[in-house]
């Protein structure tokens, strides 16, 4: 391997280095994401079981709570799109909270699996360039 090949293949790996940082913050967002879904289910769960008139402690993120009383147990507010709600059963809303569970499970695998394809064409990269500089 010679001089130019070796700063080419120094670059590429420079690359996969950035990708590899990109596929990572884009997986803790993934994660974060599925969390906040998993507490909206628990949630609306705990809605569920409940009547009107009962005292919950309510998340606002942050790991942070309010005192709220229960007014409606049957039906909530979802969001369906860009700053867009839309009132539904609590059962359609649960139904809808898991649907997205199962879409961030599936980004998270995808993500994963790109993560471990770039590791593998690095660590190629890496070997090479070790045996090119013998």
């Amino acid at each position: 391997m010679n001089e130019q090949e070796m700063r080419q293949a120094m670059g590429v790996l420079e690359a996969y280095k950035a990708q590899l940082e990109a596929i990572n913050e884009q997986g803790q967002l993934l994660q974060m994401s599925l969390e906040d879904y998993f507490r909206a289910k628990d949630t609306l769960l705990a809605v569920s079981k409940g009547k009107p008139g009962d005292e919950v402690l309510m998340p606002v993120g942050g790991s942070s709570y309010v005192h709220a009383s229960i007014v409606h147990s049957d039906r909530v507010l979802v969001g369906v799109g860009t700053s867009v709600s839309m009132d539904k059963p609590v059962e359609e809303a649960i139904a809808t909270v898991e649907a997205r569970i199962g879409e961030m499970m599936d980004a998270l695998k995808k993500v994963s699996e790109s993560r471990t394809v770039l590791e593998s064409k690095m660590q190629q990269l890496s070997q090479g360039l070790q045996q090119g500089l013998k």
